[in-house]
């Protein structure tokens, strides 16, 4: 007899394999959303509620793919990600808002987070692409859609930035760790 039931839930990562999430703040919001997975590999887009980390708002995003245009479409930009991300605005396109030599980077990453599905983690240089300066720690999670496909990613960024180029020396590139869910 096979040792595993059928009855049993599959196992999928806790808030131990994440031990790589630095920042408190993304830790808890990370931890919220594997709460409300209830034993299935992701929760729903409808079960995410501002509400739950106002605290967080400035610094959380919400996309959402759509299969036809192989884009992204904003559908939530904190204030600190529309200073980071000046083009960033609910409805606009990714394609809009990166510009072209980082789109396609950008692209395949978030492409990755909804369907390997995984948890997409950055530390380090996040805007050096984007001629940003100083670092910065972001996560980035999916979600499923209505129809129960992975259809939207959730995600936060911390900053540190440093407004003088100058001041920018640390040539360490960004270090992503995609964790399956």
């Amino acid at each position: 007899m096979n040792p595993t039931s059928r009855t049993e839930r599959p196992q999928h990562p806790d808030l131990s394999a994440f031990d790589h999430v630095g920042d408190p703040r993304l830790r808890r919001f990370l931890s919220h959303y594997l709460d409300l997975r209830n034993g299935r590999q992701i929760p729903y887009r409808n079960q995410i509620s501002p509400l739950d980390f106002p605290d967080l708002l400035g610094i959380v995003f919400l996309y959402e793919f759509d299969p036809v245009s192989q884009d992204f479409y904003i559908r939530l930009a904190g204030d600190h990600v529309a200073r980071m991300l000046r083009t960033a605005r609910a409805g606009s396109k990714l394609s809009e808002v990166f510009p072209p030599d980082a789109f396609p980077i950008v692209l395949e990453r978030y492409r990755r987070i909804c369907l390997t599905p995984c948890v997409m983690h950055n530390i380090g240089r996040v805007f050096h692409n984007l001629g940003g300066t100083g670092t910065g720690e972001r996560i980035a999670m999916p979600l499923l859609g209505d129809d129960g496909e992975p259809a939207f990613f959730l995600g936060a960024t911390t900053y540190s930035l440093d407004p003088d180029p100058a001041h920018d020396t640390d040539e360490t590139p960004v270090r992503i760790t995609y964790t399956p869910l």
